[in-house]
This record gives structure tokens, C-alpha cells and sequence, in this order.
């Protein structure tokens, strides 16, 4: 079962802190700062990506998520 909007939100506003502490970070990186399961960090990745709050870039194989400037 998918978390309603309310929860989706907080998760994101989670997310959004923890890359407003970091440079860039993992996906794996992400989920260990945050505490997350992988259903509810993708959640909290699209929302804030939607919003242009996030990005995501490519670099030496990996993806990384940094805050969008």
C-alpha cells in the first residue's frame, strides 16, 4: 500500500533536509541518512524532483542527488 499525500511529504521534506546538509549523495547514502525504505525514498525523490527541488547527475557510474540551485 502506497503512504497517503500527507506522509509523502514529510518523507520528501526528510529527503530535502538531509541533501541541504551534504553535497551530494547516493541513492544507498540517502536511505542511510534518512531512514527510509526504498518505496518511500523514491517517493520523496520524484515529489522533490517534480518540484525542482532536487537533481539527480551521473557521474563515474554512480547517480547522485544534490539540491537544484
Amino acid at each position: 500500500m502506497l503512504p497517503d499525500e500527507k506522509t509523502i511529504q514529510s518523507r520528501s521534506m526528510s529527503v530535502y533536509k538531509a541533501l541541504s546538509r551534504t553535497v551530494r549523495c547516493t541513492f544507498a547514502e540517502l536511505q542511510n541518512l534518512c531512514k527510509l525504505g526504498t518505496t518511500e525514498l523514491c517517493l520523496g525523490i520524484a515529489r522533490l524532483m517534480q518540484e525542482n527541488k532536487i537533481r539527480e547527475e551521473r557521474l563515474d557510474g554512480n547517480v547522485y542527488y544534490m539540491l537544484a540551485y
